[in-house]
């Protein structure tokens, strides 16, 4: 597939581009999906109500218990009278956070593409105009028939600062990144205006080849730490191994109790005798 690429000078060219990224079949449920879930991820869920404890109005009891006919009511802080609290509303801890798979951001950011097509025009002007709101409105004037009743969508490979400041003052134009554009700024956008460095990171973006690439830079950058020198382990001192005792047979244990048995039975027949 080919895009448009304009110029100030009127000279028309085309640029190729791949096929897979801008020319697929969009799938309508998924692009209003993810629209979905970008307008929700953009609430704070702070919206909050006053309950009867927090409503501005005395405390005071109403009327009296008795006598009048009416019902018993305390104050007029209650959710049933005009002007109480409110029950059962938002606490502004509401949360809308959505999120899309890594399948589906990437397939509904070709779908976005693919829908537009038609309506993206290539210029590898627009990274050098001045960063005055005149020379803005003059390149978009000549490049886009009528701009001034269209929204715009500037898609640059990487900020600068001159174009930033050029288009800040003109409302139906709005500037963004290869990396950071989104499915509903594409389909929010009449016109697509995209530099061709935009045009390939966005390409290599659709592939999932910018991840990689970010994967391998890292790696490049890491330092090896240095790495301590082994020291040999030091062998601890081997104590001496005690020597064991022979064991002594039977007749020799029974040998040594053989003299107190003696002095024993000595001893027993003196305090007989006394």
């Amino acid at each position: 597939m080919r895009l448009a690429v304009l110029g100030t000078s009127g000279k028309k060219s085309e640029l190729e581009v791949l096929d897979a990224v801008f020319g697929v079949k969009p799938n309508e449920q998924l692009l209003a999906q993810a629209v979905r879930v970008y307008l929700s991820n953009q609430r704070q869920g702070t919206h909050k109500v006053q309950t009867r404890s927090e409503v501005n109005r005395t405390k005071k009891k109403w009327y009296r218990q008795k006598g009048t006919g009416n019902a018993r009511h305390g104050s007029r802080n209650p959710n049933i009278f005009v002007g109480g609290g409110v029950a059962h509303g938002p606490a502004g801890l509401t949360d809308w956070s959505r999120r899309l798979s890594q399948a589906q951001r990437k397939k509904s950011l070709i779908y976005a593409l693919s829908s537009k097509a038609s309506q993206i025009l290539v210029s590898s002007e627009v990274e050098n105009i001045e960063a005055k709101t005149a020379k803005a409105f003059g390149f978009f004037q000549t490049v886009v028939p009528e701009f001034k009743d269209k929204r715009i969508l500037v898609v640059l490979h990487k900020s600068i600062e001159e174009v930033l400041r050029s288009t800040q003052n003109i409302q139906n134009v709005l500037v963004t990144q290869a990396a950071r554009v989104n499915v509903y700024e594409l389909l929010l956008a009449d016109v697509i205006v995209m530099t061709p460095d935009a045009v390939r990171a966005i390409e290599q973006r659709a592939n999932g080849q910018e991840a990689a690439a970010d994967e391998k830079l890292v790696k490049s950058e890491t330092v090896k730490k240095p790495t301590k020198p082994v020291e040999a382990k030091t062998t601890k001192a081997v104590k001496p191994v005690k020597q064991e005792k022979p064991a002594t047979t039977k007749s020799a244990k029974s040998a040594k109790p053989e003299k107190k048995t003696e002095k024993k039975a000595a001893k027993s027949t003196v305090k007989k005798e006394k």
